[in-house]
């Protein structure tokens, strides 16, 4: 395979981010810095987390699975439910579409060799940010589909407005494109008890004014809560195909995706798509 047979050093650049050594005085300012961060902002980035050497290659192994991928395309709303007889007008944040297209390569595509999938499985990791989000219990998933993706979007694919199911959300950036795929999004514009849907209707409408558009390159790892922050990725411009991967934990052990999601991801699969 493109990536096998290369250490961990050889992938992550553990010099300037020691987080195999927890006795390491950077691997506490690291947590420190990351709590601060994800506190005030919803997001913490760790720039050049993967070797740059690397990252060209791991893009490259993904995208070659391409052919294989399932597609998702279709207009999609922000809120996970969402019943269609509601009350609210048609204009009504809760009942707006946001066009949404990519491809995904999904966990049982991904060759076990791949340096990719020796990251996510790399035990230190796990337990930084396990500590990191401050969790008792942290678990990879054992989904066979989702516990370990990655969404590949080419010119004119969008990941429309959305709020995410889980509270925190992990990824590289392995490939940007060469115009659009932007991340935008407003932390926290919503709690756990106030939608607060005037700022939702704000930021749809006049995105350059209310959303926050973080640097972001390949090579960068990504923490980002998701769940009360309203985000979207940009259209895609040019040949060049975005590329992130998606790392999926959680608090229990054994977690799987629900089977209704599965098999509409099955749908996309080439030669079930309807």
């Amino acid at each position: 395979m493109v990536c096998a047979h290369l250490s961990i050093e050889q992938i992550i650049d553990l010099e300037s981010y020691p987080i195999d050594r927890p006795e390491h005085a950077e691997y506490r300012v690291l947590l420190e810095r990351g709590r601060e961060s994800l506190e005030q902002s919803a997001l913490f980035a760790l720039p050049q987390f993967l070797r740059p050497e690397i990252v060209p290659r791991m893009a490259a192994e993904l995208e070659q699975l391409l052919p294989r991928s399932t597609r998702y395309e279709c207009p999609r709303n922000a809120y996970t439910y969402v019943e269609t007889d509601n009350d609210w007008p048609r204009e009504h944040p809760r009942n707006l579409m946001h066009p949404c297209a990519y491809n995904q390569v999904l966990n049982f595509q991904i060759p076990n060799d791949s340096a990719l999938r020796q990251v996510y499985y790399w035990q230190p990791l796990t337990d930084f940010l396990r500590i990191l989000c401050g969790y008792d219990s942290f678990h990879r998933s054992d989904c066979p589909h989702l516990a370990l993706s990655a969404k590949i979007a080419g010119a004119g694919d969008t990941d429309g407005w959305h709020y995410d199911s889980n509270d925190v959300v992990f990824s590289l950036l392995l490939q940007a494109p060469e115009a659009g795929g932007r991340f935008e999004y407003a932390p926290f514009i919503r709690s756990e008890t106030e939608e607060n849907y005037e700022a939702v209707a704000s930021l749809y409408r006049d995105p350059r004014r209310h959303a926050r558009r973080p640097s972001m390159a390949p090579g960068d790892l990504t923490v980002f809560k998701g769940d009360l922050s309203m985000h979207r990725v940009t259209p895609v411009e040019g040949e060049r195909r975005r590329i992130v991967a998606l790392f999926c934990y959680d608090r229990n052990p054994g977690t799987t995706f629900d089977q209704w999601y599965i098999e509409e991801l099955e749908q996309g699969l080439p030669g079930n798509a309807v």
